[in-house]
C-alpha cells in the first residue's frame, strides 16, 4: 500500500500547477491545493453509488478522502469552464 501523502508533504512546481487531476498518473501525482483560506459549508445531496466510488477513487490517489477529491474535481471543472464566463456578457 503507497504511503499516504499529506499537505504538508506536497510541492507545486510549474509543471505540477499545469496538471489536470483527471490526466494524473497516479504514481506520481502532486496534488495542489488551493491557499488555505475560509471555506463555506455546502449541503448537497448526492447518489450513494457516486460517493461509494469517490471513496474508492480517493484512496487509490492517496487523498485522506472523498470530499477532498469532490472538492479538486469541481474546482477543476470551474477553472476548465472559467473561459466561458468571458463570452457570456
Amino acid at each position: 500500500m503507497a504511503k499516504k501523502r499529506i499537505q504538508k508533504d506536497l510541492r507545486v512546481d510549474r509543471a505540477t500547477e499545469e496538471d489536470r487531476l483527471s490526466d494524473a498518473d497516479t504514481e506520481t501525482a502532486v496534488v495542489v491545493f488551493p491557499e488555505r483560506g475560509r471555506k463555506i459549508p455546502l449541503n448537497m445531496r448526492i447518489e450513494p453509488e457516486v460517493v461509494e466510488l469517490s471513496r474508492r477513487i480517493a484512496e487509490a490517489r492517496n487523498l485522506d478522502g472523498y470530499t477532498q477529491l469532490l472538492r479538486l474535481y469541481i474546482r477543476e471543472g470551474l477553472e476548465r469552464d472559467r473561459t466561458l464566463l468571458s463570452k457570456v456578457k
